[in-house]
């Protein structure tokens, strides 16, 4: 998470650097898709979160790739649904129910799915923008010799980007956001068939914070 803020700045930065000049575009009415690439800034699940573990288990770095589709309703907002996955390595930090020390046990597998709100400025090439967006986060871990059901939890977001376009119909776009996902264990969502997976998953009231960073190619129609 320290690297995060640095690489999403500098990615902004150098594409508001490098953007040549070009007239006034009207975007509105237009609709985007975006292949997006990058990298996803795994967090913390703090001790009790987790039933099989009692300790601190913490999410890696690692590549982030996914789609977005926008619709540019007017020149200063638009709505975007996205998608992005990635499956952050799971490290353990202390004892638990799974060995005693510090040890990767496997990975998280992370399923983003948003609704966004994109809130542009400037009508040049370049347009800088705030984001923000709620969806669920489906979280799944893979262990070897265990098995686990997915379980979705709401998520939401906040970022800031900028999309530099070549012509009015493909350009560029650099995005950095954070992101929570709130952990509720009033229900059980697991299904574990070993007896030290006994209970809930997550643990009562809490958020698991991450981040990520990603580039992408805007196609405009």
């Amino acid at each position: 998470m320290k690297r995060f803020p640095r690489i999403a700045l500098l990615a902004v930065a150098a594409a508001v650097l490098t953007a040549g000049p070009a007239a006034a575009q009207d975007r509105r009415g237009t609709v985007e898709i975006t292949p997006v690439v990058g990298g996803y800034f795994g967090g913390t699940f703090d001790p009790g979160t987790l039933a099989f573990y009692d300790g601190r288990a913490d999410a890696s770095t690692e590549v982030a790739y996914g789609l977005k589709l926008g619709f540019n309703i007017t020149n200063n907002f638009a709505i975007e649904a996205s998608y992005l996955q990635s499956d952050p390595k799971l490290r353990l930090e202390g004892g638990g129910a799974i060995g005693g020390g510090s040890e990767d046990i496997g990975k998280m597998e992370m399923r983003l799915y948003e609704l966004n709100f994109l809130v542009p400025w400037g009508r040049g090439p370049v347009r800088p923008y705030f984001t923000i967006g709620g969806g669920v986060n489906t979280f799944r871990p893979s262990i070897p010799g265990y098995s686990f059901s997915s379980d979705s939890r709401f998520t939401g977001s906040l970022g800031l980007g900028v999309k530099t376009y070549v012509n009015p119909n493909f350009g560029f776009r650099f995005e950095g956001k954070v992101r929570s996902t709130y952990i509720n264990s009033e229900d059980d969502h697991w299904s574990c068939d070993s007896w030290w997976c006994d209970g809930d998953y997550y643990g009562d009231s809490q958020w698991y914070t991450a981040g990520e960073a990603t580039a992408g190619v805007v196609i405009a129609f």
